[in-house]
C-alpha cells in the first residue's frame, strides 16, 4: 500500500462490485487497486461468466476476499454486503466499479486530501478523484447545484466541494459512514451515490473532488454531443432505473427543493433525448413509461416486467 506521510496507521479497504465484467480489462483494474490498498473485497452480482471469473480470481490467492452472489441483488445491496463485512476492521472504504482504471498514487492522494480538508475544520464524508473518458481523454468537471441551477467547475489544483461525487473511486471515512448510514438498496442501481451524498450533506458533511487523484471511467454505454453538450447514452433498462429513481429521490425530505425542481423539470427532456438517440425506440419508450409509472407509485428494487 502507498503510505500517507504521518497517517500510515490508517487501514484502507477497497470494495469492487462486478457483474459480467470484461475479463480482458478486469485483471488490470484489480491489479492497480491491489497495489494501493490493505484489503480488497469483491462481490460478484450473479455474473453469467462467473466460472471464468473464478478461474481469474484464483490466480490472486488470498489477496482478494471474494463473495459470489447467486443472483443480481443490485449495486447498493452488493456494496452494503461488503461494507458490513469490513466496517469494524478498517478506517476507510473506497468503492470501485468493474471498469475503472486508477492511476498511480490515487488512493494516497485521496487520503492525504481527506486529512487536509478534515484538519481545516470541515466535516468530510468522502473524497473522490477527477475522472476522464478514455475515448476522448476529456475530464469530467465537478458539479455544484445552486437551487435548480448547476455550475460545472473545471478541476485545476485544489479540491472542489461538489454537490455529489460518483461512487467509483469514492473514499469514505468509516466514522462518517456510521453517522450517515449505508447505501440505499431501494434504488438497485443509479442515483445511489447521489442520494448518499445528499444525505451526507443533510448531516453536515461535505464531499470533494480531488484533482491530484485521477481515474479512467466511462459514464453510460456511449457519449454523444448535442448542441455543444456531451450526453451519456444508456440502454433502455438503465433508462428505466434513471427515470424511476429520479422520481423516488425527490420524495425524500432531506433532498434540497432546488434539486427536486430540476429533476422533475429535466425528466421530460431526458426522456425525449433518450428516445431520439436510442436505436430501439419502442423498447426505450416502454421502459421510460414504466420508469415514470413505477417512480410515481414508489416502486423500488429490481425491475419486474
Amino acid at each position: 500500500m502507498q503510505e500517507v506521510k504521518g497517517k500510515d496507521t490508517s487501514k484502507i479497504t477497497a470494495i469492487v462490485v462486478s457483474y459480467n465484467p470484461d475479463l480482458s480489462v478486469f485483471p488490470e483494474v484489480l491489479s492497480r487497486i491491489l497495489t494501493q490498498v490493505d484489503n480488497l473485497v469483491l462481490v460478484d452480482n450473479g455474473s453469467s461468466n462467473c466460472q471464468e471469473l473464478k478461474k481469474l480470481l484464483n490466480s490472486y490467492g488470498h489477496n482478494i476476499d471474494v463473495l459470489f452472489l447467486e443472483e443480481n441483488l443490485g449495486l447498493a445491496s452488493a456494496q452494503n454486503i461488503a461494507i458490513k463485512r469490513v466496517l469494524n476492521k478498517t478506517d476507510y472504504i473506497i468503492l470501485f466499479d468493474q471498469d475503472s482504471l486508477i492511476e498511480e498514487c490515487l488512493i494516497r492522494n485521496l487520503t492525504a486530501a481527506h486529512y487536509a480538508i478534515n484538519d481545516s475544520g470541515k466535516k468530510v464524508a468522502a473524497v473522490g478523484p477527477t475522472f476522464y473518458d478514455p475515448s476522448t481523454g476529456s475530464f469530467y468537471p465537478a458539479t455544484l447545484y445552486f437551487g435548480p441551477f448547476i455550475k460545472r467547475v473545471k478541476l485545476e489544483d485544489k479540491p472542489v466541494e461538489a454537490t455529489f461525487i460518483i461512487a467509483s473511486g469514492c473514499l469514505i471515512n468509516v466514522e462518517a459512514l456510521n453517522s450517515i448510514g449505508l447505501m440505499n438498496e431501494d434504488y438497485f442501481i443509479d442515483y445511489i451515490d447521489v442520494e448518499w451524498c445528499l444525505r451526507a450533506r443533510s448531516h453536515g458533511y461535505g464531499v470533494y473532488m480531488i484533482p491530484t487523484a485521477k481515474m479512467q471511467h466511462t459514464i453510460g454505454d456511449a457519449r454523444i454531443s448535442i448542441m455543444g453538450r456531451t450526453l451519456s447514452v444508456h440502454s433502455p433498462l438503465r433508462r428505466y432505473y434513471l427515470i424511476r429513481n429520479s422520481f423516488l429521490i425527490v420524495r425524500l425530505r432531506y433532498i434540497p427543493i432546488g434539486y427536486k425542481i430540476r429533476e422533475v423539470s429535466f425528466n421530460f427532456l431526458r426522456a425525449v433525448i433518450a428516445i431520439a438517440t436510442n436505436k430501439d425506440k419502442r423498447s426505450t419508450l416502454r421502459y421510460i413509461y414504466r420508469g415514470v409509472f413505477d417512480g410515481l407509485r414508489g416502486k423500488t428494487g429490481r425491475f419486474a416486467d
